[in-house]
């Protein structure tokens, strides 16, 4: 009894960790503002704007534009010089993004998370020069 219970959950099991494709990801994030807070302790904003660009700052840093993109399962980061800045799989658990990285261009630790803590509609404002949009 135990196991075909078991075996009636495995796809709904399944589906909860598997990464989300671009197309997934385009939907949750659409043309919002994310704060999210990393395992390290560290916090971000990404602003997702048309055609996959992307204006993100570190708190207290300066903002950065750039674009993502999929690259077979992994969601990619790369800065406006093309430089990649990270690679993660992304994975929505209660309408919430959690990521995990996969390849980090700054050399960060292995297995660092990413979650999202809110989104709003509202625009990231970057002051100073090279502030993006």
């Amino acid at each position: 009894m135990r196991a075909a219970v078991l075996l009636a959950l495995w796809p709904a099991l399944a589906a909860a960790e598997t990464p989300m494709t671009g197309a997934e990801f385009q939907a949750h994030v659409g043309r919002n503002t994310f704060s999210y807070g990393y395992s390290t302790g560290t916090r971000s904003i990404a602003d997702y704007g048309a055609d996959q660009t992307v204006l993100w700052a570190f708190q207290g840093d300066r903002c950065v534009t750039g674009r993502w993109y999929a690259d077979g399962k992994e969601i990619c980061f790369a800065n406006k010089d093309g430089t990649l800045s990270a690679c993660w799989h992304f994975f929505l658990k209660d309408n919430r993004l959690r990521g995990l990285a996969t390849r980090l261009g700054s050399g960060g630790p292995d297995g660092m998370e990413i979650f999202e803590i809110s989104h709003t509609d509202q625009p990231l404002v970057c002051a100073g020069p090279d502030a993006g949009v």
